[in-house]
């Protein structure tokens, strides 16, 4: 698994270039929510309501994010249009079936807010390393096997896209059989800066590694 980058999440990136305006009208619980639902759901409705962006900047931003993660998965690997395909779509599966809730937003004496996210981390990406590794030592051995009987040996390109083949319906297996950890909880920093109000970077990070196992993924790419 070396030939794949580690997964980076769509939140912070897209934080990065979303503000929230300091009017009458600004919502700190709402703001979360909008990150979070455009990120992961393909849920624009706080998005706009909170006027973050337009619709067209919503899914502009979430095909960018979904795209990222596929090419960071991907990596460099060389595959059909096709797989690339169904990662895509098995990506936002998996995206839109995280869970969480906006709770109390609390404003603090200077200016900001302190905003309460309740979640259950899913456990999907554990499982899926666990069967990608078993259903890969497999097909290794059926390769070996061939190159001994002087049997047919798949090409280069075969042998790379039936890896990814592999780990995508390991992915799918794990995402039909999903399980969450029991619900916690998470305090979002919605910090002001100048007129305007941005979450703590560090807040992100944290909540994309409580949403998802990532660990798991991440730690079996140096085996």
């Amino acid at each position: 698994m070396k030939n794949m980058k580690k997964i980076l999440l769509p939140l912070v990136a897209a934080a990065t270039l979303l503000s929230g305006g300091c009017g009458k009208q600004f919502d700190a619980g709402n703001y979360v929510k909008a990150l979070l639902d455009n990120s992961y759901k393909n849920d624009s409705t706080a998005f706009i309501e909170q006027e973050v962006g337009t619709k067209e900047q919503a899914e502009e931003l979430y095909n960018e994010g979904i795209k990222n993660e596929v090419d960071a998965m991907l990596s460099q690997a060389s595959v059909s249009e096709s797989l690339s395909e169904e990662y895509t779509s098995l990506m936002k599966d998996i995206f839109k079936n995280v869970k969480y809730t906006i709770g109390e937003s609390k404003k603090q004496d200077n200016g900001s807010y302190e905003v309460e996210v309740t979640y259950e981390k899913m456990n999907i990406f554990a499982p899926a390393v666990e069967t990608y590794m078993a259903n890969l030592n497999t097909y290794t051995e059926e390769i070996a096997a061939a190159t001994e009987d002087a049997g047919e040996i798949p090409s280069e390109e075969e042998i790379n896209e039936k890896i990814f083949v592999i780990l995508k319906d390991a992915l799918k297996q794990s995402l039909d059989n999903v399980t969450y950890e029991p619900e916690a909880s998470i305090t979002m920093h919605v910090e002001l800066n100048g007129n305007m109000y941005s979450v703590n970077e560090n807040d992100l990070k944290d909540m994309e590694m409580a949403l998802f196992d990532i660990d798991a993924f991440n730690e079996a790419l140096s085996q």
